[in-house]
């Protein structure tokens, strides 16, 4: 489609770049990887729909080995969508246990059960985020564990 195909049939472009993305992920060609990726996320488009190469970016640095690059990436995505998001940098037991307490009075008289029976999460956005936060959890582990109760708390 060229240049021309995000003019012409943008859908059918952010599909092509996303699933060829995934594909040169899966076979290991991660320069083409990165030049479909970086396509994606050079367009002025929805952060909704540059969901599935950031992932798919996450992943990649993750794989690699390259943990702070893939906790840069997604901390940048969740800020993208607007959503809470802790600064990469050691938490302080006091800013941690502030973040418990405000958790615990959130739950405050709730039973397992009134959890368990709460709705299914139908915000978009807050199922990329939590996606988004499943990765940064294994990364943030390995690189910066004080970080890791935050990104519990926070979702």
């Amino acid at each position: 489609l060229g240049s021309r195909g995000w003019e012409g049939d943008y859908r059918t472009m952010l599909d092509l770049c996303s699933h060829g993305a995934n594909a040169c992920f899966v076979t290991g060609d991660f320069d083409s990887m990165n030049e479909l990726i970086d396509e994606v996320l050079s367009k002025d488009i929805d952060t909704k729909e540059k969901y599935r190469v950031s992932d798919i970016k996450v992943k990649s640095f993750y794989s690699a080995g390259k943990f702070n690059e893939s906790i840069d990436a997604a901390l940048d995505f969740n800020r993208q969508l607007g959503l809470p998001t802790p600064q990469k940098k050691p938490a302080s037991t006091f800013t941690i246990i502030r973040e418990f307490i405000r958790v615990k009075r959130l739950l405050k008289n709730k039973t397992a059960e009134d959890i368990a029976n709460l709705p299914e999460l139908d915000n978009e956005l807050y199922e990329m985020g939590q996606r988004m936060n499943e990765y940064l959890a294994t990364c943030i582990y390995r690189v910066e564990p004080t970080m890791l109760p935050l990104i519990v708390f926070q979702s």
